[in-house]
């Protein structure tokens, strides 16, 4: 049996590097040599998940949880915590172990971990469940931590809570897997996307090379993962890289769903694979009433409406996406519509092979218009202007720009599918704060606080925060700047006097009750520094609030848009 110490090890040593390649190599050396059993584990602990994305397993063990248990084996108090503390996690809990400050309680029975005991303990953590399933949880994670070494116990920290800094990505764990295992890198990808498994991957490498990673193709009741869009800045790049010819479709704000039909059984899987059914009886209704198939695939997008028929926006659709009906009355208040632009399987025939246009042609015979998301197909630049044009008059997000030969192939993100999004007009923004960066950033203030002006307070309020859109020269500039006017240092976050202005571009405005300001950003970037203005130049929470609404000024009525879908 393996410790789970090899497994900590590994991690400080894949850390350690900065190249892909010799990440790679180190993880494939330490799986070569684990037992058959080990191997899928192990793969998920070297990539940071307990569990692969497909599996409805949660630990539900949040910092807190980890904290109550760790203060159950080694005596210290909130404030030794906060001084150990620099924004990793596992690395403070290390920190903690490893002092003589802070007094171990010993263990008459101690037993070594092992990759078998955590992959065991973590499966115990998330079957608790009821009356008692926290003091079940810190139990089990007490018993970990007391026969942890600080190493161990830093990278038992990071798993949990999702929160690994080795820059070993589930990508790269799929190509340590195709070295270890000597099987074919592109082939071991496919059947990770078709899968959404790297466990099963990592342990069919092993015992059955590449004649079973081709045995592993898109199932039924399996979630895919989805094909994704490459971010175009305008319609002319993503033509520039597609052609004269593409096809076109509306880009909805919504959440992305895939929906599989199984005689009468139906599951609907979110973009992480991730078993979402129950939250979304009426889109289970809509399949039933109009999909006459008797297996299918379904990719697609859920929207929001009201009871009038109005779009509600993004975070709307997340609050319903993934939650459980607890009441009739928040299905009324909130709808979920559905709206498909692709099809994986239809009756036993896999079509992911096809291209785009006909795989569009089987989707549009099988939907009714009502179903189906807005498509302008063979377009060239000008139609494509007036269709995008057309978009924002809809209140939607923007356009899609598909290669129109283009097969769907899981998981990639290339150059077929584009996405060319509206954008407000620009904001200018106080920086009030700024936290240290992680990885390449973490020693420049990279991560700044944004706020708008209240005029009535004279004060300036948060929306947001981004560490987009600087250049590393600007980082650094930045942060020399930053401390110049700090007003309050802790281990992470540095207040600062508010008196930089940046000119900040965002993708929509939202209502959000995280900030004072009642308002959020969404996917905020930093465009500009301006230095030619001062704080009382900045952007006010009036106007925020004005551009807010004026985002729905175009928000069409679902009534009024039918025909049109």
């Amino acid at each position: 049996m393996t410790k789970f110490q090899e497994v900590a090890e590994t991690l400080e040593s894949i850390a350690g590097v900065s190249s892909r390649i010799e990440k790679i190599s180190q993880a494939s050396v330490f799986l070569k040599k684990l037992q058959d059993s080990e191997i899928g584990p192990a793969a998920l602990f070297l990539s940071g998940k307990a569990f692969s994305e497909r599996d409805s397993r949660s630990l539900n063990a949040s910092w807190s949880t980890l904290l109550d248990a760790l203060q159950t084996v080694v005596q210290f108090t909130p404030e030794d915590m906060e001084k150990a503390y620099s924004g990793d996690a596992g690395q403070a809990v290390q920190r903690i172990l490893s002092s003589d400050k802070y007094p171990r309680q010993s263990s008459l029975f101690s037993e070594d971990l092992t990759i078998g005991r955590v992959g065991s303990a973590l499966d115990a953590i998330s079957q608790a469940e009821g009356a008692g399933s926290k003091r079940e949880r810190e139990a089990i994670l007490s018993a970990l931590f007391r026969d942890a070494s600080p190493l161990e116990a830093r990278y038992l920290t990071a798993i949990i809570l999702g929160d690994l800094r080795t820059g070993m990505s589930e990508g790269l764990m799929i190509d340590a897997i195709a070295r270890a295992f000597e099987t074919d890198s592109s082939l071991t990808r496919k059947a990770w996307h078709y899968s959404g498994d790297l466990q099963t991957v990592a342990e069919t490498a092993a015992s059955h090379g590449e004649t079973g990673l081709q045995s592993i193709k898109v199932e039924l009741l399996r979630p895919v993962r989805p094909m994704l869009a490459t971010s175009a800045d305008s319609l002319q790049d993503a033509f520039g890289e597609i052609g004269e010819k593409a096809a076109l479709e509306l880009k909805l704000d919504g959440a992305r769903i895939q929906v599989h039909k199984h005689d009468e059984e139906i599951r609907i899987y979110s973009r992480r694979l991730s078993d979402v059914t129950d939250s979304m009886p009426e889109v289970d209704e809509r399949i039933r009433a109009n999909v006459i198939a008797s297996s299918v695939i379904l990719d697609g997008e859920v929207i929001a409406l009201d009871k009038e028929g109005t779009p509600f926006p993004f975070q709307v659709v997340m609050r319903r996406y993934g939650s459980k009906l607890e009441t009739q009355e928040e299905l009324k208040e909130i709808r979920l519509r559905p709206f498909f632009f692709d099809i994986l399987h239809l009756d036993g025939r896999e079509l992911v092979e096809l291209p785009y246009t006909e795989r569009r042609s089987i989707l549009e015979n099988l939907l009714s218009a009502e179903l189906l998301v807005e498509t302008l197909q063979s377009a060239n630049l000008g139609a494509a202007t007036k269709f995008f044009e057309r978009s924002q008059r809809l209140g939607h997000e923007g356009v899609m720009v598909k290669r129109a030969d283009s097969e769907y192939v899981p998981g990639t993100r290339g150059k077929n599918w584009f996405k060319v999004k509206h954008t407000l007009e620009p904001l200018d923004l106080v920086i009030t704060a700024a936290e240290w960066g992680h990885g390449r950033r973490h020693n420049w203030l990279s991560d700044y606080h944004l706020a708008v002006l209240n005029k009535e307070t004279g004060g300036f309020e948060m929306v947001g925060k981004t560490f987009k859109g600087l250049t590393d020269q600007e980082f650094e500039e930045m942060t020399k700047r930053l401390q110049e006017i700090e007003t309050e240092s802790g281990a992470r976050i540095v207040r600062v006097k508010p008196e930089i202005v940046v000119e900040v571009l965002a993708s929509e405005i939202q209502k959000s009750p995280k900030y004072r300001s009642g308002m959020a950003l969404r996917f905020a970037r930093i465009t500009a520094i301006r230095y030619d203005k001062g704080p009382d130049d900045a952007t006010t929470l009036k106007e925020l609030e004005k551009l807010y609404e004026d985002q729905f000024k175009f928000k069409a009525k679902y009534q009024g848009t039918q025909k049109k879908f």
